[in-house]
C-alpha cells in the first residue's frame, strides 16, 4: 500500500510541474490565470489567491492550468452574454475536459486586454504552451541527478554470465571475456553493445573479446526473440559515484537516452514491432501505478519517474489539439495567415485529438485490466 501511494504521489508530481510551467510562464508574461487544477472535474478542494483559483479535482487523469481568453471568439461570447444577461452557451473546445470556469463572466471579461492569452505576442502563447513540456524534461534531469549522487551500478562490457546453450555459449564467449567488437562494429559501453546485438537479430556475426590479454576472434548467429537479436550474456557492473559536478553529465546523458528511446518505441508501435494490446501492450493509469508500486520496492522508482517524466513531455508536443504541440502548431499557423483560427475549426480538431485518447486510454484499460485479472504482468 505505501508503494502504492507513493507512485500516486509521484505521478501527481508529474502532473504538477507540467502545469507550473505553464503557469510560471503566464504569471511572468502578465496573462490571467483562472484556475490552475491538479485533475479534471469539480473540486475536491479549492482556494483562491488573488485572481487565481487552486484545487484538486476529483478524476486524476492530469490537470490544467485556464488563463482567460484562450480563444478571442470564446471571450467575446462571455461579454455578449453578460451584455445581454443570458446564460454563457459558447465554450473553449477543452472546457470538455476541464469543464465551465468557476470564475464568473462578470469577473471575467473586466480582465484588461493586454493579460488576455488571444493578445499577446505569438511567441509569448508558444512559450506559455512548451513551459509544461520543459518542465517534464527538467524535472527527468533532476530525477536521475538525484540517482546519480545516490550512486548508480553501471554496466561494463567485460561479461560476468554466460547463458547456457545461447549464440553466446555456442560461440566460445566465457565469464571474465570483454566484448570489443560485434558485427564490425567497435563496442565502447554496455549500452553500445546491446544496440548492435538488438539489430542483427538472426544474423551470424562476428565477435571480438579480449581473453587473458589475448585478443579472441569468434563468430556465432544471433537468435531472433520479438523482432530483436539476443546473444545470451550479462555483463559485470560497478558501483559508480560521480560525485557533485560528474553527475550532471550522467543525468543530462540518461535523459538524452530516454527521450531517443521513446520515440524509437513509438516507431516500433507504428511498425507492429512492439504490441499496442494485450500483456504487452500499452499501460494506463492502475497499470502505471502498478509498475510505480514495483519500482518502489526494488528501488528505481525514481529512474522510472524520470522515464515517464520524459513520456509525458513526448506525449504533450504531439501536434495535435488538445495537446500543446496542437496549440504550437495551430498558433504557427495564425501567425502564417495573419488572422484567428476560427473556435468552430478548433473545436472540430479538439474532437478529434479527445477521441482518439479516449480510445487510447480504453485500449490501455483493457490492457491493465487483462493483466490484472489474466495473470499476466504489466509492461511498459
Amino acid at each position: 500500500m505505501l508503494g502504492v501511494l507513493i507512485s500516486i504521489f509521484g505521478l501527481g508530481f508529474l502532473i504538477l510541474a507540467h502545469e507550473f510551467g505553464h503557469f510560471i510562464v503566464a504569471k511572468a508574461t502578465g496573462m490571467r490565470v483562472e484556475e490552475f487544477s491538479i485533475g479534471f472535474g469539480p473540486y475536491l478542494v479549492s482556494r483562491r489567491l488573488g485572481d487565481t483559483i487552486y484545487g484538486v479535482s476529483a478524476v486524476p487523469l492530469g490537470g490544467y492550468v485556464r488563463v482567460t481568453g484562450m480563444h478571442e471568439e470564446e471571450f467575446q461570447a462571455r461579454v455578449d452574454a453578460v451584455r445581454e444577461e443570458r446564460e454563457h452557451r459558447v465554450r473553449d473546445p477543452e472546457s470538455r475536459l476541464t469543464g465551465s470556469s468557476a470564475i464568473s463572466d462578470e469577473e471575467v471579461i473586466r480582465t484588461p486586454l493586454n493579460r488576455r492569452y488571444y493578445a499577446r505576442p505569438v511567441w509569448q502563447r508558444i512559450l506559455f504552451i512548451v513551459a509544461g513540456v520543459s518542465m517534464n524534461m527538467v524535472v527527468a534531469f533532476l530525477l536521475m541527478y538525484v540517482v546519480a549522487l545516490q550512486g548508480y551500478f553501471e554496466a561494463s562490457t567485460v561479461i560476468e554470465e554466460v547463458v547456457a546453450d545461447s549464440p553466446a555459449a555456442e560461440a566460445g564467449i566465457r565469464p571474465g571475456d570483454q566484448i570489443l567488437s560485434v558485427a564490425g562494429e567497435d563496442v565502447e559501453n554496455w549500452a553500445g553493445a546491446q544496440q548492435t546485438i538488438r539489430m542483427h537479430q538472426g544474423e551470424q556475426v562476428p565477435i571480438t573479446v579480449e581473453r587473458d590479454g589475448q585478443v579472441q576472434n569468434l563468430q556465432t548467429t544471433l537468435e531472433d526473440r520479438d523482432g530483436v537479436g539476443f546473444l545470451g550474456v550479462a555483463p559485470e557492473t560497478k558501483r559508480a559515484e560521480p560525485g557533485l559536478f560528474g553527475a550532471f553529465s550522467f543525468a543530462a546523458s540518461r535523459t538524452w537516452d530516454m527521450f531517443t528511446v521513446v520515440f524509437v518505441l513509438i516507431g516500433d508501435m507504428f511498425s507492429g514491432d512492439v504490441p499496442v494490446t494485450g500483456d504487452q501492450g500499452l499501460a494506463g493509469p492502475v497499470g502505471i501505478v502498478s509498475i510505480s508500486s514495483e519500482a518502489v520496492s526494488s528501488g528505481i522508482f525514481l529512474s522510472l519517474l524520470a522515464f515517464i517524466s520524459v513520456q509525458l513531455a513526448i506525449l504533450n508536443m504531439i501536434p495535435l489539439l488538445p495537446l500543446d504541440g496542437g496549440h504550437v502548431l495551430f498558433s504557427l499557423l495564425e501567425k502564417v495567415l495573419g488572422r484567428a483560427i476560427s473556435l468552430r475549426t478548433f473545436e472540430r480538431v479538439s474532437m478529434v485529438g479527445i477521441t482518439l485518447f479516449l480510445l487510447l486510454f480504453l485500449v490501455a484499460t483493457t490492457n491493465d485490466l487483462g493483466r490484472l485479472f489474466g495473470g499476466g504482468g504489466p509492461s511498459f
